[in-house]
């Protein structure tokens, strides 16, 4: 479902799963920050704590996104999501009842909790999974093999490679799909969804690289974000001051 222009809503399931195309110039510049994790040998591996059956998977630093300009706009794009989360099925007024403290109303902020890199080749995958300490989470294709090998059969086509979201199939009265494939070729583009929400990446056979950045994201009260930014200006302050 298009809502306006770059920004469409895809919704088999109750979750909401949005999409959109990273502006060019942030796309290079993740490109480039992703190009110089991987070729720096003091890089900081994620995968033990990742679920993929992937070699290469590195953490990226908040300072590295905040570089790249790509620290605003995820922050942008996550309080897009929910936004339109809370327009959803009077989701705003469910939260306002739920939560003491937040996140209810639009009295809201969004934080980055982590992001990492991935870089999967030829018959690596990640099995079906979600991401725990967070609310929000996103993946940005940055790289697709040019050619890979067709799968034998006919009705895998598009699949190598694709991500892979998987709703509650039949126990979720309003599915209309178990699953929602998103095409691996549109390089670009970005997906924000649950973290609660079942993702998987099918593996490929060829030569290349499937490249995404993948990030966790919060949904905080104001006043609790100013509380964090307070204590993290108090760390910095003393451990300036070899305290």
């Amino acid at each position: 479902m298009k809502m306006e222009d770059n920004w469409h809503i895809h919704a088999p399931w109750a979750q909401l799963v949005a999409s959109t195309v990273v502006p060019s110039n942030l796309f290079k510049n993740a490109l480039e920050m992703t190009d110089m994790i991987y070729a720096d040998v003091n890089r900081d591996s994620a995968g033990d704590s990742l679920a993929g059956s992937i070699d290469n998977e590195y953490f990226i630093t908040s300072e590295q996104l905040v570089e790249a300009g790509l620290m605003d706009y995820f922050i942008e794009m996550v309080t897009k999501y929910w936004g339109t989360v809370l327009t959803n099925g009077h989701m705003e007024g469910h939260l306002d009842k739920k939560f003491e403290h937040g996140p209810h109303g639009f009295n809201y902020a969004a934080r980055i909790v982590s992001a990492w890199t991935v870089h999967q080749f030829e018959n690596e995958w990640n099995p079906i999974h979600d991401h725990s300490n967070c609310k929000i989470s996103a993946v940005m294709s940055l790289k697709f093999p040019e050619k890979i090998d067709p799968p034998a059969k006919p009705h895998l086509r598009g699949l190598p490679g694709s991500l892979v979201f998987s709703g509650m199939g039949n126990a979720d009265e309003w599915c209309t799909s178990s699953v929602l494939n998103c095409d691996p070729n549109i390089v670009g583009a970005l997906y924000i969804f649950p973290a609660g929400l079942g993702h998987s990446v099918y593996p490929f056979t060829g030569k290349g690289e499937r490249r995404s950045l993948s990030f966790n994201a919060d949904i905080i009260s104001q006043k609790q974000l100013d509380s964090i930014a307070e204590q993290e200006k108090l760390k910095y302050e003393n451990e300036k001051a070899g305290i």
